[in-house]
C-alpha cells in the first residue's frame, strides 16, 4: 500500500472536492478537468480496489497532475 492510509484514499475518494481544489463527484478520484488530462495507464489503474493498486494509481496521479504544472 502507498505510504498514506486506507482511511486517507478513501476519504479522498468519498469526498467532493479533487486535490486541485475543484469540485467532483464522490466515487471519483478526480473532477473531470484533472481526469482528462491523466495518461490511460493511470486512469486504468483507478479502478483497482484499495489495497489492491487503487492508492498508487491516485498518488501517480496527483504526482502527474504536480509535474505537469496542473496544480
Amino acid at each position: 500500500m502507498a505510504e498514506k492510509g486506507r482511511d486517507y484514499y478513501l476519504h479522498e475518494l468519498m469526498s467532493h472536492t479533487c486535490a486541485c481544489g475543484r469540485p467532483k463527484r464522490g466515487n471519483q478520484s478526480f473532477c473531470p478537468a484533472c481526469y482528462g488530462i491523466l495518461p490511460v495507464d493511470i486512469k486504468r489503474d483507478l479502478y483497482d480496489l484499495i489495497g489492491q493498486g487503487y492508492e498508487e494509481a491516485v498518488d501517480a496521479g496527483i504526482k502527474f497532475l504536480r509535474e505537469a504544472g496542473r496544480w
